[in-house]
Protein backbone atom coordinates (compact mmCIF):
# COMPACT_ATOMS: atom_id res chain seq x y z
CA UNK A 1 0.00 0.00 0.00
CA UNK A 2 1.34 3.78 -0.73
CA UNK A 3 1.31 5.82 2.13
CA UNK A 4 1.65 9.44 0.93
CA UNK A 5 1.55 12.59 3.21
CA UNK A 6 -0.72 15.48 3.47
CA UNK A 7 -0.63 18.62 5.90
CA UNK A 8 3.02 16.46 7.10
CA UNK A 9 0.60 13.61 8.49
CA UNK A 10 0.25 9.69 6.89
CA UNK A 11 -2.11 9.68 4.56
CA UNK A 12 -3.95 6.45 2.75
CA UNK A 13 -4.99 8.39 -0.18
CA UNK A 14 -3.77 11.23 -2.61
CA UNK A 15 -5.40 14.40 -3.49
CA UNK A 16 -6.53 14.70 -7.33
CA UNK A 17 -4.81 17.75 -9.34
CA UNK A 18 -7.61 20.41 -8.88
CA UNK A 19 -8.33 20.12 -5.52
CA UNK A 20 -8.61 23.51 -3.05
CA UNK A 21 -6.13 22.32 -0.83
CA UNK A 22 -4.13 25.31 -0.23
CA UNK A 23 -7.02 27.64 0.33
CA UNK A 24 -8.47 24.26 2.39
CA UNK A 25 -5.12 24.49 4.62
CA UNK A 26 -5.21 28.29 5.28
CA UNK A 27 -8.53 27.95 6.19
CA UNK A 28 -7.65 25.43 9.14
CA UNK A 29 -5.77 24.56 11.87
CA UNK A 30 -3.44 22.65 12.47
CA UNK A 31 -5.44 20.42 14.98
CA UNK A 32 -8.02 20.70 12.31
CA UNK A 33 -5.99 19.70 9.23
CA UNK A 34 -4.80 16.40 11.04
CA UNK A 35 -8.36 15.77 12.62
CA UNK A 36 -9.37 16.22 8.73
CA UNK A 37 -6.51 13.97 7.45
CA UNK A 38 -7.42 11.08 9.93
CA UNK A 39 -11.31 11.54 8.67
CA UNK A 40 -9.88 10.57 4.83
CA UNK A 41 -7.93 7.91 5.80
CA UNK A 42 -11.07 6.27 6.99
CA UNK A 43 -12.83 6.93 3.95
CA UNK A 44 -9.93 5.78 2.30
CA UNK A 45 -9.66 2.57 3.61
CA UNK A 46 -13.79 2.07 4.13
CA UNK A 47 -13.58 2.39 0.11
CA UNK A 48 -10.26 0.67 -0.86
CA UNK A 49 -9.08 1.91 -4.53
CA UNK A 50 -12.14 4.42 -4.95
CA UNK A 51 -12.17 7.80 -5.48
CA UNK A 52 -14.25 10.48 -3.21
CA UNK A 53 -15.26 13.57 -3.61
CA UNK A 54 -14.94 15.21 -0.64
CA UNK A 55 -16.41 18.80 0.98
CA UNK A 56 -14.82 20.04 4.12
CA UNK A 57 -16.95 22.32 6.42
CA UNK A 58 -16.22 23.81 10.20
CA UNK A 59 -19.01 23.33 12.72
CA UNK A 60 -20.67 26.11 14.57
CA UNK A 61 -20.07 26.59 18.09
CA UNK A 62 -21.68 24.03 20.76
CA UNK A 63 -21.73 21.27 17.50
CA UNK A 64 -18.82 18.41 16.95
CA UNK A 65 -17.15 17.09 14.50
CA UNK A 66 -18.76 14.58 11.42
CA UNK A 67 -15.37 12.77 10.58
CA UNK A 68 -16.79 8.88 10.13
CA UNK A 69 -20.16 8.53 10.98
CA UNK A 70 -23.38 7.86 8.71
CA UNK A 71 -23.85 11.62 8.32
CA UNK A 72 -21.06 12.13 6.32
CA UNK A 73 -22.44 10.53 3.34
CA UNK A 74 -25.00 13.38 3.16
CA UNK A 75 -25.18 17.41 3.24
CA UNK A 76 -25.02 18.64 6.88
CA UNK A 77 -28.30 20.06 8.20
CA UNK A 78 -27.24 22.42 11.01
CA UNK A 79 -25.12 24.67 8.28
CA UNK A 80 -21.87 24.58 9.83
CA UNK A 81 -19.37 26.88 7.56
CA UNK A 82 -18.30 25.77 4.01
CA UNK A 83 -14.46 25.69 3.70
CA UNK A 84 -13.76 23.97 0.43
CA UNK A 85 -14.02 20.55 -1.48
CA UNK A 86 -11.29 18.02 -2.79
CA UNK A 87 -11.34 14.61 -4.52
CA UNK A 88 -9.11 12.08 -3.05
CA UNK A 89 -8.42 8.66 -4.47
CA UNK A 90 -7.91 5.79 -1.87
CA UNK A 91 -4.06 3.94 -1.91
CA UNK A 92 -6.03 0.91 -0.30
CA UNK A 93 -6.40 -2.58 -1.87
CA UNK A 94 -8.97 -4.39 -1.20
CA UNK A 95 -13.46 -4.90 -1.96
CA UNK A 96 -15.86 -2.64 -2.30
CA UNK A 97 -18.34 -3.02 0.60
CA UNK A 98 -21.83 -2.20 0.50
CA UNK A 99 -22.89 0.83 2.58
CA UNK A 100 -25.92 0.71 5.39
CA UNK A 101 -27.99 3.18 7.07
CA UNK A 102 -29.82 1.94 10.37
CA UNK A 103 -33.49 2.62 9.62
CA UNK A 104 -36.22 1.52 11.99
CA UNK A 105 -33.83 -0.63 13.60
CA UNK A 106 -32.78 -2.11 11.29
CA UNK A 107 -29.64 -1.75 9.07
CA UNK A 108 -30.31 -0.86 5.19
CA UNK A 109 -28.58 -1.00 2.52
CA UNK A 110 -27.62 2.36 1.09
CA UNK A 111 -26.42 3.80 -2.56
CA UNK A 112 -22.60 5.25 -2.13
CA UNK A 113 -22.86 8.59 -3.89
CA UNK A 114 -19.31 8.76 -4.02
CA UNK A 115 -20.02 12.04 -2.12
CA UNK A 116 -18.97 12.58 1.48
CA UNK A 117 -19.13 15.63 3.91
CA UNK A 118 -16.74 16.23 6.68
CA UNK A 119 -17.20 18.52 9.38
CA UNK A 120 -14.86 19.51 11.77
CA UNK A 121 -15.20 21.34 15.21
CA UNK A 122 -14.29 24.40 15.59
CA UNK A 123 -11.03 25.43 17.69
CA UNK A 124 -13.01 25.47 21.23
CA UNK A 125 -12.17 28.98 22.38
CA UNK A 126 -12.41 27.00 26.21
CA UNK A 127 -12.19 23.86 27.84
CA UNK A 128 -15.88 24.34 28.32
CA UNK A 129 -16.06 24.13 24.77
CA UNK A 130 -13.97 21.23 24.93
CA UNK A 131 -15.97 19.19 27.54
CA UNK A 132 -19.27 20.18 26.13
CA UNK A 133 -17.85 18.30 22.42
CA UNK A 134 -17.49 15.16 24.51
CA UNK A 135 -19.87 14.83 27.16
CA UNK A 136 -23.87 14.44 26.35
CA UNK A 137 -26.58 16.67 28.19
CA UNK A 138 -26.74 14.18 31.28
CA UNK A 139 -23.40 14.22 31.34
CA UNK A 140 -22.98 17.79 31.19
CA UNK A 141 -25.19 18.66 33.51
CA UNK A 142 -23.93 16.47 36.62
CA UNK A 143 -20.84 18.23 35.72
CA UNK A 144 -22.89 21.64 36.63
CA UNK A 145 -23.82 19.81 39.85
CA UNK A 146 -20.58 19.12 40.78
CA UNK A 147 -19.18 22.23 39.80
CA UNK A 148 -22.22 24.21 41.44
CA UNK A 149 -21.97 21.94 44.85
CA UNK A 150 -18.81 20.01 44.85
CA UNK A 151 -18.50 18.71 48.71
CA UNK A 152 -22.05 17.76 48.36
CA UNK A 153 -21.42 15.86 45.32
CA UNK A 154 -18.63 14.38 46.66
CA UNK A 155 -20.45 13.23 49.69
CA UNK A 156 -22.87 11.65 47.30
CA UNK A 157 -20.60 10.04 45.34
CA UNK A 158 -18.44 8.13 48.24
CA UNK A 159 -21.34 6.82 49.48
CA UNK A 160 -22.46 5.25 45.97
CA UNK A 161 -18.42 4.09 45.49
CA UNK A 162 -18.59 2.21 48.86
CA UNK A 163 -21.34 -0.37 47.81
CA UNK A 164 -19.93 -0.83 44.06
CA UNK A 165 -16.37 -1.24 45.01
CA UNK A 166 -17.73 -3.74 47.25
CA UNK A 167 -18.82 -5.71 44.46
CA UNK A 168 -16.33 -5.21 42.51
CA UNK A 169 -14.59 -7.98 44.62
CA UNK A 170 -16.88 -10.20 45.35
CA UNK A 171 -18.50 -10.86 41.65
CA UNK A 172 -17.06 -12.63 39.15
CA UNK A 173 -17.47 -11.34 34.99
CA UNK A 174 -18.46 -13.87 32.79
CA UNK A 175 -16.01 -14.64 29.86
CA UNK A 176 -17.61 -13.25 26.43
CA UNK A 177 -19.44 -15.73 24.13
CA UNK A 178 -18.39 -13.89 20.87
CA UNK A 179 -17.24 -16.22 18.04
CA UNK A 180 -17.88 -14.56 14.67
CA UNK A 181 -18.04 -16.17 12.15
CA UNK A 182 -14.87 -14.65 10.15
CA UNK A 183 -12.34 -16.44 7.15
CA UNK A 184 -8.90 -16.12 8.57
CA UNK A 185 -6.49 -14.37 6.11
CA UNK A 186 -3.40 -15.69 4.25
CA UNK A 187 0.11 -15.31 5.23
CA UNK A 188 1.24 -11.55 4.40
CA UNK A 189 2.88 -10.61 1.33
CA UNK A 190 5.07 -7.61 1.08
CA UNK A 191 2.92 -5.67 3.37
CA UNK A 192 4.43 -2.98 5.74
CA UNK A 193 4.71 -4.39 9.31
CA UNK A 194 2.21 -2.68 11.64
CA UNK A 195 0.84 -2.27 15.70
CA UNK A 196 -2.81 -1.52 15.70
CA UNK A 197 -3.21 0.94 18.45
CA UNK A 198 -6.78 1.59 19.99
CA UNK A 199 -7.13 5.03 22.26
CA UNK A 200 -9.94 6.63 23.90
CA UNK A 201 -8.86 10.02 22.50
CA UNK A 202 -6.05 11.97 21.63
CA UNK A 203 -6.17 14.16 24.67
CA UNK A 204 -4.65 14.91 28.39
CA UNK A 205 -4.37 12.43 30.72
CA UNK A 206 -1.42 9.60 31.77
CA UNK A 207 -2.67 7.38 30.36
CA UNK A 208 -2.96 8.74 27.07
CA UNK A 209 0.89 9.88 27.96
CA UNK A 210 1.88 5.81 28.39
CA UNK A 211 0.13 5.23 24.69
CA UNK A 212 1.75 7.91 23.08
CA UNK A 213 4.74 6.03 24.22
CA UNK A 214 4.06 2.98 23.07
CA UNK A 215 3.02 4.40 19.81
CA UNK A 216 6.67 6.14 19.23
CA UNK A 217 8.34 2.85 20.36
CA UNK A 218 6.40 1.05 17.56
CA UNK A 219 8.11 3.80 15.56
CA UNK A 220 11.24 3.80 16.71
CA UNK A 221 11.12 -0.57 16.04
CA UNK A 222 10.35 0.48 12.12
CA UNK A 223 6.50 -0.63 12.85
CA UNK A 224 3.87 1.64 11.44
CA UNK A 225 1.26 2.67 14.47
CA UNK A 226 -2.16 2.57 13.05
CA UNK A 227 -4.33 4.91 16.06
CA UNK A 228 -7.90 4.14 16.41
CA UNK A 229 -9.75 6.39 18.82
CA UNK A 230 -13.48 6.20 19.42
CA UNK A 231 -14.47 9.06 21.50
CA UNK A 232 -15.51 12.37 20.32
CA UNK A 233 -13.35 14.95 21.36
CA UNK A 234 -11.64 18.09 20.82
CA UNK A 235 -8.14 15.48 20.00
CA UNK A 236 -5.95 18.47 21.16
CA UNK A 237 -2.40 15.95 21.06
CA UNK A 238 -3.60 14.98 17.24
CA UNK A 239 -0.54 17.10 16.12
CA UNK A 240 1.77 15.87 18.63
CA UNK A 241 5.06 14.53 16.92
CA UNK A 242 4.73 10.75 17.99
CA UNK A 243 1.85 10.78 15.71
CA UNK A 244 3.62 11.98 12.67
CA UNK A 245 4.36 8.92 10.94
CA UNK A 246 1.16 7.06 12.59
CA UNK A 247 -1.87 6.60 10.34
CA UNK A 248 -4.05 8.36 12.63
CA UNK A 249 -7.90 7.56 12.68
CA UNK A 250 -10.50 9.32 14.64
CA UNK A 251 -13.39 7.52 14.75
CA UNK A 252 -16.94 9.35 14.80
CA UNK A 253 -20.26 7.20 15.75
CA UNK A 254 -22.47 5.92 14.46
CA UNK A 255 -20.23 4.47 11.55
CA UNK A 256 -23.39 2.07 10.11
CA UNK A 257 -22.18 -1.56 9.97
CA UNK A 258 -23.97 -4.29 10.88
CA UNK A 259 -22.46 -6.43 13.48
CA UNK A 260 -19.30 -8.47 12.86
CA UNK A 261 -18.85 -6.72 9.01
CA UNK A 262 -15.99 -4.94 9.73
CA UNK A 263 -14.73 -3.00 6.71
CA UNK A 264 -12.42 -1.05 7.92
CA UNK A 265 -10.77 -3.27 10.17
CA UNK A 266 -10.22 -5.70 6.72
CA UNK A 267 -8.78 -3.00 4.94
CA UNK A 268 -6.25 -2.61 8.11
CA UNK A 269 -5.37 -6.22 7.75
CA UNK A 270 -5.40 -6.63 3.98
CA UNK A 271 -2.98 -3.51 3.59
CA UNK A 272 -0.39 -4.36 6.25
CA UNK A 273 0.95 -7.10 8.27
CA UNK A 274 0.02 -6.67 11.32
CA UNK A 275 2.54 -7.81 13.79
CA UNK A 276 0.43 -7.14 16.92
CA UNK A 277 -2.78 -5.65 18.64
CA UNK A 278 -2.24 -2.97 21.74
CA UNK A 279 -5.56 -1.84 23.44
CA UNK A 280 -5.06 1.43 25.70
CA UNK A 281 -8.65 2.53 26.23
CA UNK A 282 -10.75 1.63 23.71
CA UNK A 283 -14.20 -0.08 23.53
CA UNK A 284 -14.46 -0.03 19.96
CA UNK A 285 -11.32 -2.26 19.70
CA UNK A 286 -12.09 -4.42 22.42
CA UNK A 287 -15.58 -5.33 21.55
CA UNK A 288 -13.76 -6.37 18.02
CA UNK A 289 -10.89 -8.30 19.66
CA UNK A 290 -12.78 -11.38 18.84
CA UNK A 291 -13.43 -10.56 15.37
CA UNK A 292 -9.48 -9.93 14.82
CA UNK A 293 -8.58 -13.39 16.73
CA UNK A 294 -10.40 -15.34 13.97
CA UNK A 295 -9.43 -13.03 11.06
CA UNK A 296 -5.49 -13.06 11.88
CA UNK A 297 -5.21 -15.71 13.93
CA UNK A 298 -1.87 -16.11 16.18
CA UNK A 299 -1.47 -12.40 16.29
CA UNK A 300 -0.63 -11.32 19.53
CA UNK A 301 -3.14 -9.05 21.29
CA UNK A 302 -2.14 -6.83 24.33
CA UNK A 303 -4.78 -4.13 26.36
CA UNK A 304 -2.83 -2.09 28.97
CA UNK A 305 -4.91 -1.29 32.43
CA UNK A 306 -4.77 1.42 34.62
CA UNK A 307 -7.40 1.91 36.80
CA UNK A 308 -9.90 0.04 38.33
CA UNK A 309 -13.44 1.98 38.14
CA UNK A 310 -15.45 1.37 40.71
CA UNK A 311 -18.59 1.64 38.54
CA UNK A 312 -17.96 -1.68 37.12
CA UNK A 313 -14.91 -1.80 36.70
CA UNK A 314 -14.22 0.34 33.85
CA UNK A 315 -11.45 -0.75 31.08
CA UNK A 316 -10.50 -3.44 33.73
CA UNK A 317 -13.84 -5.10 33.09
CA UNK A 318 -13.95 -5.28 29.46
CA UNK A 319 -10.19 -6.84 29.37
CA UNK A 320 -11.66 -10.13 31.57
CA UNK A 321 -14.78 -9.89 29.59
CA UNK A 322 -12.59 -10.52 26.05
CA UNK A 323 -10.02 -12.23 27.97
CA UNK A 324 -9.84 -15.04 25.54
CA UNK A 325 -9.08 -12.98 22.49
CA UNK A 326 -6.31 -11.33 24.61
CA UNK A 327 -2.58 -12.68 25.06
CA UNK A 328 -1.45 -10.25 27.42
CA UNK A 329 -2.82 -7.82 30.01
CA UNK A 330 -0.20 -5.16 30.97
CA UNK A 331 -1.13 -3.77 34.34
CA UNK A 332 0.82 -0.65 36.49
CA UNK A 333 -0.16 -1.30 39.86
CA UNK A 334 -0.55 -4.24 41.73
CA UNK A 335 -4.13 -4.00 42.63
CA UNK A 336 -4.68 -4.61 39.25
CA UNK A 337 -2.94 -7.34 39.21
CA UNK A 338 -4.53 -9.00 42.37
CA UNK A 339 -7.93 -8.20 40.85
CA UNK A 340 -7.35 -9.97 37.63
CA UNK A 341 -5.68 -12.78 39.30
CA UNK A 342 -7.72 -13.53 42.67
CA UNK A 343 -10.90 -12.10 42.14
CA UNK A 344 -11.49 -12.37 38.41
CA UNK A 345 -9.77 -15.56 37.82
CA UNK A 346 -6.93 -14.81 34.93
CA UNK A 347 -4.27 -17.26 34.61
CA UNK A 348 -1.36 -15.38 36.16
CA UNK A 349 1.04 -15.85 33.15
CA UNK A 350 -1.29 -13.88 31.57
CA UNK A 351 -0.46 -11.19 33.66
CA UNK A 352 2.72 -8.55 33.06
CA UNK A 353 2.93 -5.93 36.08
CA UNK A 354 5.09 -3.42 34.82
CA UNK A 355 5.00 0.18 36.01
CA UNK A 356 5.42 3.52 34.75
CA UNK A 357 8.57 4.48 35.99
CA UNK A 358 10.81 6.69 34.26
CA UNK A 359 8.22 7.97 31.65
CA UNK A 360 8.60 11.51 31.51
CA UNK A 361 11.30 13.35 33.58
CA UNK A 362 14.94 13.40 31.96
CA UNK A 363 16.89 13.63 35.37
CA UNK A 364 18.03 10.30 37.23
CA UNK A 365 16.17 9.65 40.58
CA UNK A 366 17.42 11.97 43.23
CA UNK A 367 19.21 10.22 46.25
CA UNK A 368 18.25 12.98 48.66
CA UNK A 369 15.41 15.17 49.44
CA UNK A 370 14.55 18.21 47.87
CA UNK A 371 15.67 21.34 50.02
CA UNK A 372 13.00 23.37 50.69
CA UNK A 373 12.27 25.74 48.18
CA UNK A 374 12.00 28.64 50.36
CA UNK A 375 12.90 29.20 54.53
CA UNK A 376 9.98 31.70 54.05
CA UNK A 377 7.21 29.65 52.57
CA UNK A 378 5.99 26.05 52.16
CA UNK A 379 4.82 24.99 49.09
CA UNK A 380 2.06 22.42 48.45
CA UNK A 381 1.26 21.32 44.79
CA UNK A 382 -1.09 19.58 42.32
CA UNK A 383 -0.35 18.47 38.77
CA UNK A 384 -2.93 16.29 36.91
CA UNK A 385 -6.23 16.99 35.07
CA UNK A 386 -8.68 19.25 36.15
CA UNK A 387 -11.13 16.59 35.78
CA UNK A 388 -13.69 15.36 38.74
CA UNK A 389 -11.26 12.00 39.27
CA UNK A 390 -8.79 14.66 40.43
CA UNK A 391 -10.81 16.43 42.69
CA UNK A 392 -8.98 20.05 41.98
CA UNK A 393 -11.39 21.47 44.46
CA UNK A 394 -10.89 19.45 47.08
CA UNK A 395 -7.19 20.56 46.96
CA UNK A 396 -7.87 24.01 46.91
CA UNK A 397 -10.47 23.94 50.14
CA UNK A 398 -7.23 21.80 51.62
CA UNK A 399 -5.18 25.47 50.06
CA UNK A 400 -7.79 27.30 52.43
CA UNK A 401 -7.51 25.34 55.52
CA UNK A 402 -3.23 25.27 55.39
CA UNK A 403 -3.84 29.35 54.64
CA UNK A 404 -5.86 29.99 58.02
CA UNK A 405 -3.64 27.25 60.38
CA UNK A 406 -0.13 28.96 59.02
CA UNK A 407 -0.55 32.23 57.28
CA UNK A 408 1.28 33.11 54.94
CA UNK A 409 3.51 30.97 54.63
CA UNK A 410 1.55 28.71 52.54
CA UNK A 411 1.78 28.88 48.45
CA UNK A 412 0.59 26.51 45.91
CA UNK A 413 1.60 25.45 42.79
CA UNK A 414 -1.25 23.90 40.23
CA UNK A 415 -0.34 22.40 36.65
CA UNK A 416 -2.93 21.16 34.44
CA UNK A 417 -5.89 21.76 32.81
CA UNK A 418 -8.62 20.37 30.97
CA UNK A 419 -12.83 20.43 31.33
CA UNK A 420 -12.92 22.25 34.83
CA UNK A 421 -10.43 24.53 34.45
CA UNK A 422 -13.09 27.55 34.51
CA UNK A 423 -14.36 25.85 37.38
CA UNK A 424 -10.85 25.53 39.42
CA UNK A 425 -10.29 29.23 38.50
CA UNK A 426 -14.03 30.73 39.94
CA UNK A 427 -12.82 28.69 43.29
CA UNK A 428 -9.38 30.35 43.75
CA UNK A 429 -11.45 33.30 44.01
CA UNK A 430 -14.18 32.07 46.09
CA UNK A 431 -11.27 30.65 48.40
CA UNK A 432 -9.49 34.68 48.21
CA UNK A 433 -6.34 32.14 47.00
CA UNK A 434 -5.23 34.66 44.17
CA UNK A 435 -2.08 35.68 46.17
CA UNK A 436 -1.39 32.62 47.03
CA UNK A 437 -1.89 29.87 43.93
CA UNK A 438 0.94 29.55 41.20
CA UNK A 439 -1.01 28.27 37.88
CA UNK A 440 0.61 26.63 35.45
CA UNK A 441 -0.58 25.28 32.01
CA UNK A 442 -0.82 21.30 31.54
CA UNK A 443 2.02 21.28 28.70
CA UNK A 444 5.01 22.97 31.12
CA UNK A 445 7.60 20.74 31.84
CA UNK A 446 7.02 18.45 35.52
CA UNK A 447 9.90 18.78 36.48
CA UNK A 448 10.17 22.73 36.83
CA UNK A 449 7.03 22.30 38.67
CA UNK A 450 8.38 19.89 40.93
CA UNK A 451 11.23 22.14 41.64
CA UNK A 452 8.95 25.23 42.45
CA UNK A 453 7.22 22.10 45.38
CA UNK A 454 7.96 20.89 48.79
CA UNK A 455 4.86 18.69 49.16
CA UNK A 456 2.89 17.17 46.52
CA UNK A 457 -0.63 17.12 47.02
CA UNK A 458 -2.96 13.85 45.29
CA UNK A 459 -6.59 14.44 46.18
CA UNK A 460 -7.69 12.13 43.46
CA UNK A 461 -10.99 9.93 44.09
CA UNK A 462 -9.24 7.02 42.32
CA UNK A 463 -6.02 5.91 40.88
CA UNK A 464 -4.02 3.32 40.16
CA UNK A 465 -1.14 4.04 40.97
CA UNK A 466 -0.13 8.08 40.04
CA UNK A 467 2.21 8.31 37.74
CA UNK A 468 2.54 12.08 39.25
CA UNK A 469 3.43 10.55 42.28
CA UNK A 470 6.48 8.64 41.02
CA UNK A 471 7.52 11.54 39.08
CA UNK A 472 7.91 13.44 42.62
CA UNK A 473 9.45 10.98 44.66
CA UNK A 474 11.78 10.68 41.61
CA UNK A 475 12.62 14.52 41.80
CA UNK A 476 13.26 14.36 45.90
CA UNK A 477 9.26 15.72 46.87
CA UNK A 478 7.23 13.67 49.34
CA UNK A 479 3.62 12.98 48.44
CA UNK A 480 0.92 13.07 50.51
CA UNK A 481 -2.10 10.85 48.91
CA UNK A 482 -5.46 9.82 49.04
CA UNK A 483 -5.40 6.21 49.82
CA UNK A 484 -7.45 5.16 46.69
CA UNK A 485 -6.09 2.13 44.36
CA UNK A 486 -2.71 1.27 44.93
CA UNK A 487 -1.33 4.03 46.10
CA UNK A 488 -0.13 2.47 49.58
CA UNK A 489 2.33 0.62 47.19
CA UNK A 490 4.53 3.93 47.20
CA UNK A 491 3.26 5.58 49.79
CA UNK A 492 3.36 5.02 53.84
CA UNK A 493 0.36 4.80 55.65
CA UNK A 494 1.15 7.78 58.07
CA UNK A 495 1.01 9.97 54.40
CA UNK A 496 -2.40 8.49 53.23
CA UNK A 497 -5.50 10.26 53.76
CA UNK A 498 -9.27 9.46 54.02
CA UNK A 499 -10.85 9.85 50.86
CA UNK A 500 -14.09 11.36 52.52
CA UNK A 501 -13.74 14.94 51.47
CA UNK A 502 -14.07 15.94 54.63
CA UNK A 503 -11.43 13.36 56.03
CA UNK A 504 -9.65 14.41 53.52
CA UNK A 505 -9.15 17.90 54.47
CA UNK A 506 -8.51 17.52 58.07
CA UNK A 507 -6.14 14.62 58.04
CA UNK A 508 -3.97 16.41 55.18
CA UNK A 509 -4.38 19.57 56.83
CA UNK A 510 -2.60 17.49 60.21
CA UNK A 511 0.05 16.07 57.84
CA UNK A 512 0.87 19.24 55.51
CA UNK A 513 1.30 21.29 58.78
CA UNK A 514 3.37 18.80 59.90
CA UNK A 515 5.57 18.72 57.32
CA UNK A 516 5.90 22.41 56.88
CA UNK A 517 6.79 22.89 60.81
CA UNK A 518 9.09 19.75 61.08
CA UNK A 519 11.56 19.51 58.37
CA UNK A 520 13.08 16.65 59.49
CA UNK A 521 9.68 14.63 59.24
CA UNK A 522 9.36 15.83 55.47
CA UNK A 523 12.92 14.86 54.45
CA UNK A 524 12.02 11.25 56.54
CA UNK A 525 8.44 10.79 54.47
CA UNK A 526 10.63 11.13 51.20
CA UNK A 527 13.36 8.71 52.29
CA UNK A 528 10.37 6.02 53.21
CA UNK A 529 8.71 6.63 49.55
CA UNK A 530 12.09 6.56 48.00
CA UNK A 531 12.77 3.05 49.32
CA UNK A 532 9.04 2.06 48.70
CA UNK A 533 9.37 3.35 44.94
CA UNK A 534 12.82 1.97 44.52
CA UNK A 535 11.36 -1.42 45.35
CA UNK A 536 8.63 -1.23 43.07
CA UNK A 537 11.04 0.10 40.52
CA UNK A 538 12.56 -3.14 40.47
CA UNK A 539 10.16 -4.38 38.55
CA UNK A 540 11.00 -4.30 34.71
CA UNK A 541 9.79 -1.03 33.61
CA UNK A 542 6.50 -0.77 31.16
CA UNK A 543 9.03 1.00 28.98
CA UNK A 544 11.69 -1.73 29.05
CA UNK A 545 8.78 -4.76 28.22
CA UNK A 546 6.66 -3.26 25.61
CA UNK A 547 10.48 -2.50 24.15
CA UNK A 548 11.50 -6.22 24.33
CA UNK A 549 7.56 -6.98 22.75
CA UNK A 550 7.90 -4.65 19.79
CA UNK A 551 11.51 -5.92 19.23
CA UNK A 552 9.82 -9.56 19.09
CA UNK A 553 6.85 -8.11 16.87
CA UNK A 554 9.14 -6.48 14.17
CA UNK A 555 11.05 -9.65 13.77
Amino acid sequence: MRISRLFDRAATFVVTEGSELSSIGESLSARQRALLVGALNFHALDNPGKSLRVFVYVAGRGYGSSLTDVATRSKPEHHPTWIGELEVKSTAHGEVHQHFRLKRKQFEPEPDTGERHIVLDADPSSDEDAAALRHGLYWRMRMAAERRYPFAYDRLRQRLIRGREASLYTARIPRSAHNPDVSSLAEPKEKAPAVLFGLHWLDLGGAERWAFRTIQLANDHGLVPIVITDVASPHPWITGPELTDAVVIPLTHPIGQPEYSEPLLDAIVRNWDVRGVYVHHCRWLYDRLPWLRRRIPGTPVVDSQHILEYNGGGYPALGVLLDESIDTHHVISPQLEEWLRDVQGVPAEKIVLAPLVGLTLDSPRARTAQPRVSTDSFNVGFIGRFAHQKRPYLFLKLVEELRQRLGTRVRAVIQGGGALEPFVQREIERHNLRDVVILRGERAPVEETLRMTDMLVISSQNEGIALTALEAIAAGVPVLSADVGSQGTIIPADALVPRDPDEFVRSATDLVSRAANDEKFRIGLWAREAELADGFSELESAESWVERKFTEWSK
